[in-house]
């Protein structure tokens, strides 16, 4: 069976998309939250790649704004103005999808971003999901408002 994941960023009151809808094929119905964020990850780098023609550092870009962790928002918060980084301003341009599976873990369990099942709020990592026709998944980056 297929899912799709679709990923938003949240500013203010306008949603974007910022990832594209990924289709997932699961090998079991009953998943943990660690595991559809690493199925979804391996899929969004796998469609960032095709749609960028594999222009790496376009991939880079969207990837960097996706997972932009708590602390760097918060420095550039003091700093006046959240800004999300451009792919010049990323060193490392290789993809691992290990690597950014776990960047994408880490900004699930610092609350950079959150994950709806059918509308609820996931709120662990080792928490289990039951997938099953139909399946709404929603991976949503939220953004803080300028001044707080």
């Amino acid at each position: 069976m297929e899912f799709v994941v679709h990923s938003y960023c949240l500013k203010g009151a306008r949603q974007e998309p910022l990832l594209p809808p990924v289709t997932l094929t699961p090998t079991s119905l009953t998943l943990t939250v660690a595991e559809l964020i690493r199925l979804a990850v391996a899929e969004q780098i796998a469609a960032l790649l095709a749609q960028h023609s594999l222009q790496q550092a376009s991939v880079r870009e969207v990837l960097d704004r996706q997972y932009l962790s708590e602390r760097d928002i918060l420095q550039q918060a003091s700093e006046g103005a959240v800004a999300m980084p451009h792919a010049s301003e990323s060193l490392d341009l290789d993809l691992d999808v290990g690597v950014e599976a776990e960047r994408a873990l880490k900004g699930f369990e610092t609350r950079a971003f959150r994950i709806l099942h059918n509308g609820v709020m996931l709120q662990r990592l080792d928490e289990s999901i039951e997938l099953g026709a139909p399946s709404t998944l929603a991976f949503i980056r939220l953004l803080p408002l300028i001044g707080g």
